[in-house]
């Protein structure tokens, strides 16, 4: 087995980045299935988002592979780092897994009263837990999101400033 300190920077960058991927084909799953299960079209522009953000990030891995050390490649860094961090880790992973879902179920199934269910999650935006394929990939989201975290960290602790 490879350590960890031998890993180069495009290695973990693509790890980085096939997480993100991975949040954004799962959370696109989760909302198209939402979306039909309770009639709410406008669960729909995830999917947009998501890939338009899979786009952005893997067209700033692209920059970050084939350009010199130079401005290009910081800029197209730090955009990586702030997409993956804003959507794939914290919108996707921490609000929509931990809040919307995980923190959702844990209070509806441990008894949290109707009330304190409808003003932390008002209808029609958020459903009470019913299907559990909506809430699993929900909850999933949250488990796929600490992956990417990890992975994002990994690149920005060692894969950003290589060993000289």
């Amino acid at each position: 087995m490879r350590e960890a300190m031998h890993d180069t920077r495009d290695e973990l960058l693509s790890r980085a980045l096939h997480a993100a991927v991975v949040m954004l084909l799962l959370t696109s799953v989760h909302h198209a299935y939402g979306a039909y299960v309770y009639a709410t079209l406008w669960r729909l522009h995830v999917v947009i988002v998501a890939g338009l953000t899979a786009l952005a990030l893997w067209g700033a891995a692209h920059v970050v592979r084939h350009r010199p050390a130079g401005l290009a490649r910081t800029i197209a860094t730090v955009t990586f780092c702030l997409v993956d961090f804003i959507m794939p880790v914290a919108g996707i992973g921490l609000f929509e897994g931990g809040y919307n879902h995980l923190l959702k179920n844990a209070l509806y199934f441990g008894g949290a009263s109707p009330q304190v269910m409808t003003r932390l999650f008002p209808p029609p935006a958020y459903e009470l837990p019913g299907d559990w394929f909506f809430e699993g990939t929900g909850i999933l989201q949250f488990v796929v999101g600490a992956f990417a975290a990890y992975r994002l960290y990994r690149f920005t602790r060692d894969g950003m400033h290589p060993p000289r």
